[in-house]
């Protein structure tokens, strides 16, 4: 089956004549009905029905017409993208993404797609997974940065990064030096926690009540910045991907110690998105994405999963 094959029977269809076909193709009229006779063995059924001069779709030829007008409207669509990259990349990128990814990880992300891209105007809208899911319904962003996924058959999760908890403190705390914590040295000293409403507080909350644990929420809030001043000032220790303390663990100002026998559930990044929504311009900007991922740090065999729904964790 070629697109050549594709291609004139679709012409049939529109024009409803060989001969109307063959004048449009620029092709001999014999080249035409050669062409659709090809298809019709390749397939093993009649695709048109000849009688009187005229030319109809059988019953199979029905079932094969979408199909062959998506395979052109695909192949017309890499044309386009072919077109976009010779002549400068434009439109606009439509993306969701959590508040934490979007005030740590994304700017740099942002920022090497942009040098590379110029052209392409930005629309970046910070809402929780679940609006992320409701604005991707709606064609309002096109992609989405989760941390969580849900149970809905329309929509995709990819799992762009995954890693445990670690505990994040001070370089300045009397833990600093350790090479790992228990769950009995951190309870002793107090906790830096999103406030409980919070989906990844909710995930901490019943770790520690499977546990059977009890533990003291010193400090809450839902500002990342403020946690990140906290740690600073050693006012306690943050249960956390050390991806979002990145650049301050770099810098020596905190550190990120593994917990022994970590009970918590790994902290996972998602790519969301609607299949049939995405063009070339969201495609190309998810491939940049799994890329910068992966120099931050690829998601290892023993850390991957299936990804935690956001909407077992709400009715748990």
């Amino acid at each position: 089956m070629t697109f050549d094959q594709i291609l004139t029977f679709v012409t049939i269809y529109r024009l409803g004549s060989i001969s109307k076909a063959a004048e449009k193709l620029f092709l001999p009229q014999p080249t035409v009905s050669h062409r659709i006779k090809q298809l019709e063995r390749e397939l093993g059924k009649p695709l048109l029905i000849r009688a009187n001069g005229t030319v109809r779709l059988s019953q199979e030829g029905h079932a094969f017409l979408p199909y062959a007008l998506s395979a052109l409207s695909a192949l017309d669509q890499g044309r386009e993208a072919v077109e976009q990259v010779n002549q400068g990349l434009k439109g606009t990128l439509s993306l969701g993404c959590n508040n934490s990814f979007a005030g740590t990880i994304l700017p740099s992300i942002l920022e090497s797609f942009m040098a590379a891209h110029p052209g392409i105007a930005l629309k970046v809208h910070c809402y929780s997974t679940e609006e992320q899911i409701k604005m991707l319904k709606t064609k309002q962003i096109q992609i989405g940065i989760t941390r969580y996924t849900a149970n809905d058959p329309g929509i995709t999760f990819e799992l762009l990064y995954a890693h445990p908890a670690y505990a994040v403190l001070s370089r300045e705390h009397p833990y600093a030096a350790r090479d790992a914590l228990s769950l009995q040295d951190i309870l002793k000293e107090k906790l830096i926690l999103y406030e409980a409403d919070s989906l990844y507080r909710q995930k901490i909350d019943l770790t520690f009540k499977d546990l059977n644990m009890l533990y003291d929420p010193h400090y809450e809030t839902n500002n990342l910045q403020l946690i990140k001043c906290w740690i600073k000032s050693t006012m306690g220790i943050f249960l956390s991907c050390p991806l979002y303390m990145q650049p301050e663990i770099e810098s020596g100002d905190m550190v990120a110690i593994p917990i022994e026998s970590n009970p918590f559930p790994l902290n996972q990044i998602f790519l969301v998105y609607r299949e049939e929504h995405l063009n070339s311009l969201d495609r190309l900007f998810m491939r940049h994405v799994e890329q910068q991922m992966e120099i931050n740090e690829p998601v290892g065999s023993d850390n991957s999963g299936d990804g935690e729904s956001f909407t077992d964790t709400c009715t748990s």
